[in-house]
């Protein structure tokens, strides 16, 4: 049984080659890595995690059961220091990359910033600081500074809010060139995602088979089951709260366009 668990725990939590730490953190965090318990000598079997071997030396450090979530987070912090990590960007293209670079920012003041997101350990609840704030709208390029313009900063702004808006916001592509980065991401808001874009949840494309939520935002189906089964009852994006795995139907034999669509889950209400 503790063998299968180890196996498990290796082919969800692996980082990817050439992955970053960061994200590679927060992704541990969206499979559920807060709720995977280990005991000490659980997690001194696990091998290379995160490909770095300061890091997966400190994943079985202490005594006692600890979720793997905590072991990541604790190896990470005292293995590495932000500016080894982090890598402030001049410039990101594509909604997809403002989310990654927003995620980083977000992960990096968790591990090491002095705010009130060091004592937080859901990176779904964190805020964004003034310093993620102002590198974040300085490294946007000009069409979605636009978005951003209409945001004012706050002590209470999350960065979820923040993500949302972004992965939301629809250009008019008429307005852009067609040599712009980001001509070939946008679509009108009413179409569909494109099956180049990413799934947030394990970042590869979408493929032609996703799942859509009633909200509007779109998942491998085994990511979303994955994720509403083990994680969360809600979108990972916009956090309204979803259908069950049960729920989804099976693709049709022979059939590798078809879009489909989840209804909501409706809360008791006390």
């Amino acid at each position: 049984e503790s063998r299968r668990k180890l196996q498990e725990i290796r082919r969800c939590f692996t980082r990817l080659p050439d992955e970053s730490l960061l994200l590679w953190l927060y992704k541990c965090w969206s499979a559920g890595a807060d709720v995977v318990l280990l005991a000490s000598h659980e997690a001194k079997q696990l091998g290379s995690l995160s490909r770095d071997v300061g890091v997966d030396w400190g994943i079985g450090r202490g005594t006692g059961t600890r979720s793997l979530w905590t072991r990541l987070l604790s190896s990470v912090r005292d293995a590495c220091t932000a500016g080894e990590l982090l890598v402030h960007r001049d410039r990101w293209h594509t909604r997809m990359e403002g989310v990654q670079y927003l995620t980083e920012l977000t992960m990096a003041d968790m591990l090491f910033g002095n705010s009130v997101n060091r004592y937080l350990d859901n990176p779904d609840r964190a805020y964004c600081t003034w310093h993620m704030w102002e590198a974040f709208r300085k490294s946007a390029p000009p069409l979605y500074a636009k978005a951003l313009a209409s945001i004012t900063w706050k002590r209470n702004l999350k960065v979820l809010s923040l993500k949302v808006c972004i992965w939301d916001y629809r250009l008019k592509t008429s307005s852009l060139p067609q040599d712009s980065p980001s001509y070939v991401e946008i679509q009108p808001k009413e179409q569909a995602a494109s099956s180049h874009d990413p799934c947030t949840i394990c970042h590869e494309e979408l493929g032609r088979s996703p799942c859509e939520l009633e909200c509007g935002h779109e998942f491998h189906r085994e990511c979303i089951r994955t994720w509403l089964q083990e994680h969360s009852s809600t979108c990972p994006i916009c956090r309204v709260y979803a259908v069950f795995p049960a729920d989804l139907p099976e693709p049709p034999a022979g059939s590798s366009s078809k879009r489909y669509k989840a209804k909501p889950w409706k809360r008791s209400v006390f």
